[in-house]
């Protein structure tokens, strides 16, 4: 997508990133319907490719249901990220790729030693959004699965469980400590990523 010489590149950025112009509502009824058994073009597809079963139960099989709604959220969000990473790799000083070349680096020695830790800060900035994101998510698979956790509670997520306590059950106590849990285990997380990679490092 960064590559000026790529055909159809302004194309495949706006197909890329179109996802994220739509609802939550359409993503949820449009994947519903991807997911049927028999019809569902997800199956079909599959059944083309690998002799998938047709019959195959994304959203009614606990098994499958986590990697139905990881693989929704990869396709509305993986586009979004795209912008920061396209904004990050056009602001790679091209004299650092310049003088790689004059050294002998290869294209992945390129990429290793000087894209690398260019974009290292957006980098991180896109992890730890994207945790935030993955801890939040409720619309999504409350929606998917007719407004319930799925089969066995295999899509629950944190905030559809603060959800069931504190609207269905009542228990706006424990709800409101389950959200400052949330809060504070985002925030922990966010500290521990942040930590690893290194960005407070002097000179990063």
């Amino acid at each position: 997508m960064n590559r000026k010489m790529l055909w159809g590149r302004n194309f495949f950025r706006l197909v890329f990133f179109s996802p994220r112009l739509v609802g939550m509502v359409f993503v949820a009824v449009l994947f519903v319907v991807i997911f049927q058994p028999q019809e569902g073009l997800l199956n079909r597809m599959l059944h083309w490719l690998v002799g998938l079963d047709l019959e195959t139960k994304w959203l009614s099989n606990a098994r499958l249901v986590m990697p139905a709604l990881i693989l929704v959220s990869l396709w509305m969000y993986v586009g979004f990220n795209m912008i920061y990473f396209l904004a990050a790799l056009q602001a790679v000083d091209k004299n650092l790729y310049d003088a790689a070349k004059v050294d002998g680096a290869n294209a992945f020695q390129q990429f290793l030693h000087v894209t690398l830790p260019s974009i290292k800060p957006v980098a991180v900035f896109v992890v730890v959004l994207s945790t935030i994101g993955s801890f939040q998510l409720f619309e999504l698979p409350f929606l998917m699965l007719g407004q319930s956790a799925g089969p066995e509670n295999s899509g629950l997520t944190i905030v559809m469980y603060l959800y069931q306590n504190g609207f269905e059950v009542g228990d706006l106590g424990y709800a409101s400590a389950i959200g400052w849990t949330l809060a504070f285990g985002v925030l922990c997380i966010s500290l521990t990523q942040m930590a690893l990679t290194g960005v407070w490092k002097r000179g990063d």
